[in-house]
């Protein structure tokens, strides 16, 4: 009976912090029911722009033939097993231009068409045996959509060239990468994203501190010396981008330890670090003025952190999806995380050297959505908790 009596009183106590429960019983099956939704929306097709040089031919039994034309019909038409298309093909004269929208990630692969493609491609199906044609592809190996891309436009290729001449070797595909980097080991591609990830844990401490005063009742004597909330946030956000500062800091030594190699500017670094650390802090007022104690923090708080640390694209790479287009650039579902961002950032400053100027992008992304999550959360915490003291 002791023992019944003790069984229903744990029973009793668990089913009273309904908060605690809920997020125990649903975190898993909602992070299944999410990535199965996320992974079926984000098949977008992979972005390709051609430039064509082919110049056709005279041919024996169609009059003419441009076999570049025909290669990009049979790519745009290219369909999955399952169905969907592969491509979203553009066409293009300009291949510098083209190549510089690798860059920006707002394409996944160029492809450069010879002039002679038709020529050759005659050749072998007369019987002639010429040099094999030439078709160059650029891709940024930082582009998790490029390899795949990449692969199944070759693949397409060769099935095209040789269904179209009945030879096996008229086509030469050449890939060619953008950046001056040798290829980056495992290692070194997850180190920005470590690094991303000691911004993140920034949102308990910033957090904790918020919802700390509020228990302690500090808010009240806080508020009798008329201080603003904004005065108060602003205080609580220079000692977070020191934390920031000094926790980036230590793990990149820590990496760097271990044999990791950068030759990046610390200036873009610490500027970037800086600017996260207060997307954190304004990410975290919106998470501290939902809840109400430090144990809702521990418990709870893990599930918006959670969010910034798999849809981030820290864990591993995320297929793109797709929003709409801001100019030559992309702008994705998951780019509503500033620390998004700061894993492009931190990645093209420490594996591709880049300087403060070359991430402009992802600074003025950042910037604005630590406005947009500083105005929610100011507004939504002075609302919640600021009357209340």
């Amino acid at each position: 009976m002791r023992l019944l009596s003790l069984f229903r009183k744990a029973m009793v106590e668990t089913f009273r912090d309904w908060k605690m429960l809920s997020l125990t019983v649903t975190f898993a099956p909602f992070f299944v029911f999410l990535m199965h939704a996320y992974f079926n929306e984000a098949s977008e097709p992979y972005r390709v722009v051609v430039v064509n040089r082919d110049v056709g031919v005279p041919a024996p039994d169609f009059g003419a033939m441009s076999a570049g034309e025909l290669l990009i019909g049979r790519l745009t038409e290219a369909t999955y097993p399952e169905g969907g298309l592969i491509f979203r093909m553009e066409e293009s004269q300009d291949l510098d231009r083209a190549r510089s929208r690798l860059e920006t990630q707002s394409v996944d692969l160029v492809v450069e068409i010879p002039e002679r493609f038709s020529a050759v491609l005659l050749e072998y199906q007369v019987g002639g045996d010429p040099p094999p044609t030439v078709i160059k592809t650029y891709g940024d190996p930082s582009n998790p959509s490029y390899l795949m891309a990449a692969v199944w436009s070759d693949m397409l290729t060769y099935e095209y060239t040789a269904s179209l001449t009945g030879a096996s070797g008229p086509l030469v595909v050449q890939p060619e990468t953008t950046g001056s980097v040798d290829s980056l080991t495992e290692y070194q591609l997850y180190v920005p994203g470590l690094l991303a990830l000691a911004i993140m844990m920034l949102m308990f401490t910033a957090a904790g501190t918020l919802i700390r005063e509020k228990d302690q009742g500090t808010l009240v004597r806080l508020r009798m010396s008329k201080m603003t909330t904004l005065e108060w946030l602003i205080a609580v956000s220079m000692v977070q981008i020191i934390l920031g500062v000094v926790d980036v800091g230590l793990t990149l030594l820590a990496a760097m330890a271990l044999g990791y190699e950068t030759t990046g500017s610390m200036m873009a670094l610490a500027v970037v670090t800086a600017l996260s650390s207060l997307s954190i802090m304004a990410f975290s007022v919106i998470v501290a003025a939902s809840l109400r104690t430090i144990f809702d923090l521990v418990t709870i708080g893990c599930f918006p952190f959670f969010i910034l640390m798999f849809f981030s694209g820290g864990m591993f790479p995320l297929p793109n999806v797709r929003v709409f287009d801001l100019g030559s650039r992309s702008v994705n579902l998951n780019d509503i995380l500033p620390t998004t961002h700061t894993i492009d950032a931190y990645n093209r400053i420490l594996n591709y050297d880049a300087g403060l100027g070359d991430v402009g992008y992802e600074i003025a992304a950042i910037t604005l959505l630590t406005l947009v999550f500083f105005a929610l959360g100011t507004w939504l915490f002075a609302r919640r908790h600021m009357r209340a003291a």
